[in-house]
């Protein structure tokens, strides 16, 4: 049983690399920066040297690693399997270990395979973490194909539906919520926005918030396009004179009040809800490795480069800085070559 999905996700993964090839190329946004000139076969030689013997060369990694853009990560992915066959993740995961190791794991994986995992981590063991199933759900909201992959990855590799996983782990409403956000359609953003329907959606609202019909609103609001939401936001404020998030924090509460205010953000500016995410993450005692690992390896490729603007903008301190002041060892190195 175990070869039988094995081969699946194998399959799947070549599907995703070649898909990956045409739509998730890097960004203007992007952090990333290549040498001129490139040998990805060269690199994947590199790579297995460096854990080949006794230790690991993780400087080699890391330089490698956050210094190839998305498509020439997965070609080296392909080349090393091809050339040693051997999985080059599975060797990255017996030579590392801890933040560092799940970082490279983020680097190396097809996104959305590395989101489905760690989806599957939040929802293991004792306890789910609900912020975790949230983040990764927003960084993904406007993805309608990285979205697919990652329900498909989490059926070949766990063999269950990831909505039936989040159903079983979470409560309504914030159980509804996800598995709206989930399921969202493919939304055409560049569209112009129906008046009337936000008009429609101001009135329908406005008797939500009243009678604190909190399904109803999730159905509402994910149902609608980011940029519908954001008018209606817009439209909300000009006759109420508040923010509707506001509004909606005022008949919810925990879980549910994230989850709204989290898709109200994004919707409005997602820089600046990756920005004060990532600021969140290293605010106060402790540090949330999570947050910083799944932004930084997801955005690295696409808009990094704006949220570092954002975040130094909103807080008056480089991300780097914080970074440097919140981290340490292989795992700082990793992420400050990456937001660069």
């Amino acid at each position: 049983m175990r070869l039988q999905w094995t081969s699946v996700v194998r399959a799947l993964a070549l599907l995703f690399y070649f898909v990956s090839l045409s739509n998730a190329l890097t960004t203007e946004g992007s952090t990333i920066e290549e040498p001129e000139t490139i040998d990805l076969l060269t690199d994947a030689k590199d790579m297995r040297q460096a854990m080949s013997g006794w230790g690991t060369n993780e400087n080699t990694l890391i330089n490698i690693l956050t210094h190839r853009t998305y498509n020439n990560r997965l070609k080296i992915t392909q080349l090393y399997r091809e050339t040693y066959s051997k999985s080059l993740w599975e060797d990255i995961k017996s030579e590392t270990s801890n933040h560092f190791r799940t970082t490279l794991k983020g680097l190396v994986l097809p996104e959305a395979r590395f989101l489905a995992e760690e989806m599957r981590n939040a929802m293991s063991g004792w306890g789910t973490n609900e912020d975790t199933l949230l983040l990764c759900l927003m960084l993904t909201v406007n993805d309608y194909d990285t979205v697919q992959g990652l329900k498909d990855y989490y059926k070949a590799i766990y063999n269950t539906d990831l909505e039936d996983e989040i159903k079983g782990e979470t409560d309504s409403p914030f159980k509804d919520f996800l598995v709206e956000v989930l399921d969202r359609p493919k939304f055409n953003e560049s569209a112009e926005v129906d008046n009337e329907a936000v008009e429609a959606d101001f009135s329908d609202i406005k008797e939500f918030l009243a009678a604190k019909e909190v399904k109803d609103i999730v159905y509402l609001v994910t149902s609608r396009s980011l940029k519908h939401l954001a008018i209606l936001q817009e439209k909300y404020y000009q006759s109420e004179g508040s923010e509707l998030y506001q509004a909606l924090e005022s008949i919810t509460d925990h879980h549910m009040k994230d989850g709204f205010v989290s898709l109200m953000s994004v919707a409005t500016d997602f820089t600046r809800y990756c920005a004060y995410e990532l600021h969140n993450a290293m605010d106060g005692d402790g540090t949330e490795e999570g947050v910083l690992t799944r932004i930084i390896t997801t955005r690295a490729d696409k808009d990094l480069a704006d949220i570092k603007e954002m975040y130094f903008e909103m807080f008056n301190k480089k991300l780097s800085q914080q970074i440097k002041d919140d981290t340490s060892g292989d795992y700082r190195k990793t992420l400050l070559s990456l937001v660069n």
